[in-house]
């Protein structure tokens, strides 16, 4: 980050122990940088806040202070390769055009949505802060899926009573994950999986939340305005309680009832067939004894909300499913190592 020079006059550059961006005041340091148009600041040791000119790359060449470190000392460990690092800032998605596109597809999906328009902000009101989360979603091999950007709100402005009220959102018990795949096995039904596009954006807000234009993606005509949000964000305090009650209203007009011991699973019994829903989130798992109806419940669901058929469930809620002659293999494999390199182990 490059601080205001009118404000810091020391060239130097200052090592920020509680983040991964470092502070100077020269742009000379900087290899590659792009202006920054956002309301942070980089606050000083008397609490000072310096506006931010610029956020950039650099590289300090030589030791700042002196240091034994892995490869001086012949211990080393597994590189990650470029194209599976998740960036940390605009400047690096900007370099790289699988992120690039993401991202320009979510903002085109927030459109699509409609989920705010543009507004002047009321008086006594406040906007909240928002910022760009990067994610390389996996197979449960560890191949690529897909380069996911999401913008999310910063939930944490937010005050209860004032710009939300309920927030809890249930997610279905792994007991009865377990018992559903049990009497699908038992009646050889096909479990398809489901995964909702953009799921927290088809929830309807309650309350009114306004939130500043995302920088690259201002209005140009109208840089001054705020976007008043109509449908949830991700990030929302009450983002996952709207999305599942819209959810939850769709499967009921479609003729589900709520389990009495899971209020995640749905159930549809008819003269002519069963019919289980389980869900997490955005993640759907279908299952029943008529393939047909499934397939009617699948379509009316892509009908309501943008969805993706995966097919047949292989990995849910962090469980992995293998299919073998024996019946099916459950496991957490994948789930145990993502833990193992989340912790460096």
């Amino acid at each position: 980050m490059l601080a205001t020079p009118q404000v810091v006059n020391d060239t130097n550059w200052y090592l920020d122990l509680g983040a991964s961006n470092h502070v100077t005041s020269d742009a000379t340091n900087l290899m590659t940088k792009v202006e920054y148009y956002g309301s942070d600041q980089v606050h000083i040791g008397n609490g000072m806040g310096l506006s931010i000119k610029h956020v950039a790359h650099a590289q300090v060449s030589g030791n700042t202070h002196s240091m034994v470190t892995r490869s001086k000392n012949g211990i080393s460990r597994p590189k990650v390769y470029a194209t599976t690092l998740e960036p940390s800032s605009i400047v690096d998605v900007l370099q790289q055009e699988q992120w690039k596109t993401a991202m320009i597809d979510e903002f085109v999906a927030l459109m699509r949505n409609k989920i705010w328009s543009l507004v002047s902000l009321p008086n006594g009101r406040k906007t909240i802060g928002y910022k760009w989360v990067f994610k390389v979603k996996e197979n449960f091999d560890g191949t690529i899926n897909k380069y996911k950007v999401r913008l999310v709100a910063k939930g944490f402005h937010q005050v209860a009573g004032f710009d939300f009220n309920e927030m809890f959102s249930p997610v279905v018990k792994s007991t009865t994950i377990r018992v559903v795949l049990t009497i699908a096995l038992a009646k050889n039904w096909v479990v398809r999986q489901l995964d909702i596009n953009n799921a927290f954006l088809n929830g309807d807000l309650q309350k009114e939340v306004f939130m500043e234009q995302p920088p690259r993606f201002v209005d140009p005509k109208q840089p001054h305005l705020v976007c008043k949000l109509h449908k949830s964000l991700y990030g929302l305090k009450q983002a996952p309680r709207a999305w599942f009650e819209k959810l939850r209203n769709a499967l009921i007009a479609f003729g589900f009832i709520i389990a009495r011991s899971d209020q995640s699973l749905f159930i549809r019994i008819t003269t002519t067939h069963t019919i289980f829903i389980l869900v997490y989130v955005d993640d759907i798992l279908v299952t029943g004894c008529n393939s047909e109806e499934v397939q009617t419940i699948i379509n009316k669901l892509n009908k309501s909300f943008t969805l993706k058929d995966l097919g047949e469930v292989d990995y849910f809620m962090g469980i992995q499913v293998r299919h073998t002659t024996e019946g099916l293999h459950l496991s957490q494999t994948k789930y145990l190592k993502d833990l193992l390199c989340k912790a460096k182990m």
